[in-house]
């Protein structure tokens, strides 16, 4: 009897154990919803102060800037002039990719130059980064498409992500 009741006794915790590992996870990957597409800005930016104030509608924290505004250090004749979209993030795939199509569509109707998108998020584990040219920003926005969150970083010319991956 007693060996019939270590048994149950077992399978018990065996099953207690099974369905607390069905428990849903520590959220990293539950916004990762198929179908966002990005913000539309209803005009042009003529500033990056005006990109940024139409960013933080949907990303928290966000901070736009130009090199050539920012870096005292910046030469027009060799360095490429980068729009910076920055913010915190948490890490999760789809908000993050969601904020990324926002800024991709953003710097779409943005009216002062600039020659490569770079998107930047810092987390508590490291900071990810997909950059676009501006030849690349014009190809996903032309013709007034809209930007979709699920494919936006596949379209990057360059990528440092070791945070979603």
């Amino acid at each position: 009897m007693k060996t019939r009741a270590r048994i149950v006794s077992t399978v018990a915790a065996l099953a207690v154990l099974a369905l607390g590992g069905c428990a849903s996870d520590d959220g990293s990957d539950q916004d990762d919803v198929s179908g966002q597409t990005a913000e539309i800005p209803s005009g042009d930016f003529a500033s990056t102060q005006d990109m940024e104030d139409f960013l933080t509608n949907s990303i928290d924290d966000v901070d736009v800037h130009r090199e050539s505004e920012t870096n005292p250090d910046f030469d027009a004749a060799k360095d490429a002039d980068r729009l910076h979209v920055e913010f915190p993030s948490a890490g999760k795939k789809g908000t993050d990719r969601k904020a990324s199509a926002d800024a991709v569509q953003a710097s779409g109707v943005a009216t002062f130059d600039y020659d490569v998108l770079m998107i930047t998020g810092t987390t508590d584990t490291g900071t990810w980064s997909y950059m676009y040219s501006s030849d690349t920003v014009a190809e996903l926005t032309a013709d007034d498409a809209v930007v979709e969150a699920d494919s936006v970083w596949e379209h990057a010319d360059q990528d440092f992500d070791s945070v979603h991956r």
